[in-house]
């Protein structure tokens, strides 16, 4: 990192000997009061030995099953767990997306962490993670993109969590937390503790978390990103909220740990090159900007208004995007937030944000990786409870279903790709029209109405079979997304339970009948009030499939590579990650020798005295 004079380059000397304890340790756990205490020793599970972890008596599964039997919202059989809490959650991502309070999401870590330690340590990383080839912090870079969550709040929340049950495991795998999220999330961390329990009544580590703030500053990889996210130190007069207190009183910590003068610390911040862009803005240097150094969303959040405009920015920005050198824009939120509030007409929606969109788009697919072919085909919920408001959002669950199902027909390099099947009161086949993400969406005109008539789309189905059309034209299954508030189906049956029935008596062999799959992503809203997870199955039932969120990524899970048979196999896949295989909670720790702590000590020493040096020229 740099500070003043850009052309030299900081802590070249102790540099070598801090990479090569990084590298052989990786953990970043070499300060000797955080290596006393033994991790466990208990003998380490593979997941290929996870798939009848939840084996039971069938008097008992069929004694819960009745117990988990509840209604829809239009009066369809359902049930209010799958049987097991690990689907569940993996289920709930939607309704994570609204922050929740820290009792209740220490009360779902508690269940799953009594139920298996490491597929709930996975699950707290796996919610995180943003889709995106992962950079691990000594600079290597996963063989592919990694798929989660990317629910901050919630992931952070049960990382707090993690540290009260289990020290350990949090100091051993914290790098891993930063390089599938952010280092802005260890800033939150701190935040949080200090906002809810005060300064006195603190509950988290932070002088580890300061020290590994302070490493992440040292290192040439890592100190721009940290030094993205230093907090500002202002007067207490200023301090207009209590999160503007918090991050003052983390910024005078760190300005004491480094031993520099408040003064000397705002320099360190300063000299970060993440926000150039702002500073230009700031010094009304606008011809200055270079638009590739701003991140995805600030610059969507830029088009959207009059920036460009105010600031006589239109032309250069044209001029920019539509370059060929800029074939994809760089996008870090969900897809469903680059539809947000357009226009009714795409006449109104100027050329700068078309293109953007366009572009942003085609990023977000591409950051997902190449998936295989397959021959599912979409069905999109545009009943009337599609209008509610999504859980955590400004959207409708209809928009937003609107949007994954554009992502999906990307994603979905079948035959189907391009077709959909509409379902409210009834059943009907569509195609995209257009070229664009843009254009597909304006000559989309469903609209939300009726009732929510899953049956529909299997007797669609059944009148093709009827009409001729050859089994083996047909797709394998269907990716529904819905708020899976169903209409009833048979008396006493669920909607999946129907659906194979109808298949087989409509003339479809019994392999087609068994194997084919129904995925089914939930877009919870409040339409019917109380939003909450409602399944169409209990226990494992193969090739039924649960997914939520709005990380649209993750149903290359079910696409990709080897196919999951059951909600459980779906669940263990999005945990056999790269990134998520490297968490440790099994291991005992190994203290450095004395000759290494004494590196240490020094590299420590070093790194003080270079930040007071350098932030004084």
């Amino acid at each position: 990192m740099n500070f003043g004079n850009k052309s030299k380059p900081v802590y070249k000397v102790s540099n070598s000997k801090f990479c090569e304890l990084w590298t052989n340790n990786r953990n970043l756990l070499f300060f000797n009061n955080y290596l006393s205490n033994p991790m466990f020793n208990n003998k380490k599970i593979t997941l290929s030995k996870y798939a009848s972890y939840f084996d039971t008596n069938s008097f008992i599964d069929e004694g819960l099953k009745i117990t988990a039997r509840i209604l829809s919202g239009n009066g369809a059989e359902k049930f209010s767990t799958s049987g097991n809490p690990f689907v569940d959650q993996f289920n709930m991502l939607s309704l994570y997306r609204k922050p929740r309070k820290y009792n209740k999401i220490a009360k779902d870590c508690e269940l799953l962490w009594s139920t298996d330690k490491e597929l709930c340590v996975k699950f707290i990383f796996w919610l995180r993670i943003i889709t995106r080839v992962t950079i691990y912090m000594d600079n290597r870079k996963t063989t592919e993109s990694q798929k989660g969550g990317e629910l901050r709040w919630e992931s952070i929340y049960r990382l707090i969590w993690l540290y009260q049950k289990e020290a350990n495991i949090f100091y051993r795998n914290l790098h891993l937390f930063v390089a599938v999220g952010s280092w802005k999330d260890i800033f939150l961390m701190l935040r949080y503790d200090l906002i809810y329990n005060g300064v006195s009544d603190k509950v988290l580590d932070t002088d580890f978390l300061l020290d590994f703030i302070l490493i992440g500053l040292q290192d040439d990889s890592q100190s721009e990103l940290v030094k993205k996210y230093l907090p500002q130190i202002k007067s207490y007069k200023k301090c207009k909220t209590v999160e503007a207190e918090a991050n003052t009183i983390i910024a005078k910590q760190l300005a004491k740990k480094i031993g520099c003068s408040y003064e000397d610390y705002r320099k360190i911040k300063s000299s970060g090159k993440a926000h150039t862009w702002q500073k230009l803005i700031s010094k009304k240097l606008m011809d200055r900007i270079d638009f590739n150094t701003i991140h995805g969303r600030a610059l969507y959040l830029l088009i959207k208004g009059k920036f460009l405009d105010n600031q006589g920015l239109r032309e250069k920005y044209l001029e920019w995007v539509k370059s060929p050198d800029v074939d994809s824009i760089k996008f870090t939120g969900f897809v469903h937030e680059l539809f947000s509030n357009l226009p009714s007409n795409e006449v109104e929606l100027d050329e700068t944000r078309t293109i953007t969109i366009n572009k942003q788009f085609k990023a977000l697919v591409e950051k997902a990786g190449e998936t295989e072919q397959t021959k599912l085909i979409v069905v999109r919920d545009t009943s009337g409870s599609m209008e509610g408001r999504a859980v955590g959002t400004n959207m409708s669950s209809g928009d937003i279903a609107k949007a994954l199902a554009l992502y999906f027909s990307e994603f979905l390099t079948g035959e189907f790709s391009d077709a959909w099947i509409e379902f409210e009161s009834k059943a009907k086949m569509h195609k995209w029209i257009g070229d664009t993400p843009v254009a597909r969406w304006y000559n989309d005109h469903s609209s939300y109405i009726g009732s929510t008539n899953f049956q529909n789309v299997i007797d669609l189905f059944c009148k093709l079979k009827a009409d001729g059309i050859p089994e083996t034209d047909f797709p394998i299954g269907i990716l529904c997304i819905s708020d899976g508030e169903f209409d009833p189906a048979d008396l006493g049956k669920t909607n999946v339970e129907t659906a194979r029935e109808k298949l087989k008596k409509a003339g479809f062999s019994e392999e087609y009948t068994n194997n084919f799959k129904i995925i089914l992503w939930n877009i919870a809203n409040w339409y019917y009030g109380k939003a909450q997870p409602k399944f169409e199955t209990y226990a494992d039932v193969s090739n039924v499939f649960y997914l939520s969120g709005y990380s649209a990524s993750i149903v290359s899970f079910i696409v990709g590579g080897d196919a999951p048979l059951t909600g459980y196999e779906l669940f263990l896949s999005a945990m056999n990650q790269e990134i998520l295989n490297q968490i440790k909670i099994n291991e005992s720790l190994t203290s450095f020798t004395p000759a290494q702590r004494k590196i240490i000590e020094e590299i420590m020493r070093e790194r003080r005295q270079m930040f007071i040096n350098l932030s004084k020229k």
